[in-house]
């Protein structure tokens, strides 16, 4: 890990709003903003993301990028980062669900990637990377059709330090970063095709207007979108409010 201007503040509304809010002002390149608690985190599909105090590292970075540079698939990269991060205590249970989310066992939800994207000084774009970590796993009211939380500390069965995971997934944010700069989705296809959940499964995609597809997956394309075989023929999305679910689930 290098280089990262690490901030940690005991509570904010969204470590996301906040280097958003910096990055429209000036450089903010490879600064962190570290929460304890958030009183507004966010998830995908305006979702709350709720942990208590030291059970989930609530992670916000910002990385500027050319503004030529296209960012697609830039959300299944940092999936693959964050699953290179912690390999020496998941090993191969962790799997990636496309768009955002690193799961465990295809059944439970360990973390959630968050992207918004500002522009930035001197013909740059600022992406604002966050990433919701589940340490211990939360006690929360079951909700319909969503995957169950589950914390590291669960899967990995000892306990984690909230600093010593950042900096793991920091360190692997940089390197995937630098790669993601250089070459793109096209650089981490590979190896997200590898570890994509519900490969050789039945799954449902819950289009925004109510429309489901029921298919498997058969490829990711070079930015980022994903490929579904259906009776009717393949279907190709690119858009994360595209809902995601193993058939029966």
């Amino acid at each position: 890990m290098t280089d990262f201007k690490i901030q940690f503040v005991a509570r904010t509304d969204s470590t996301n709003t906040q280097l958003l809010q910096r990055a429209g002002r000036r450089s903010v390149h490879r600064q962190v903003l570290v929460a304890d608690v958030q009183t507004a985190g966010r998830g995908q599909r305006g979702r709350q993301w709720q942990a208590n105090a030291g059970d989930a590292v609530l992670m916000s970075v910002a990385w500027e990028f050319e503004r030529s540079q296209r960012l697609d698939g830039l959300s299944l990269a940092v999936g693959v980062a964050v699953r290179r991060g912690l390999a020496a205590h998941l090993g191969g249970r962790a799997k990636l669900k496309w768009p955002n989310d690193v799961l465990i066992d295809e059944s439970h939800k360990l973390a959630g990637i968050l992207i918004e994207t500002v522009l930035g000084p001197f013909s740059t774009r600022t992406a604002v990377i966050g990433v919701g970590l589940n340490l211990r796993t939360p006690q929360l009211t079951p909700t319909t059709g969503a995957l169950q939380p589950i914390g590291l500390d669960q899967v990995a069965g000892v306990r984690h330090s909230r600093d010593d995971v950042v900096t793991l997934l920091l360190t692997a944010l940089d390197d995937a970063m630098m790669q993601f700069a250089k070459s793109g989705f096209a650089a981490f296809r590979d190896e997200w095709r590898m570890s994509h959940a519900y490969a050789d499964k039945m799954i449902v995609a819950r289009l925004p207007d109510g429309e489901q597809i029921s298919g498997r997956i058969v490829d990711v394309t070079g930015q980022g979108a994903l490929v579904i075989e259906s009776e009717a023929g393949l279907h190709t999305f690119v858009s994360g409010e595209v809902t995601l679910r193993a058939l029966g689930s």
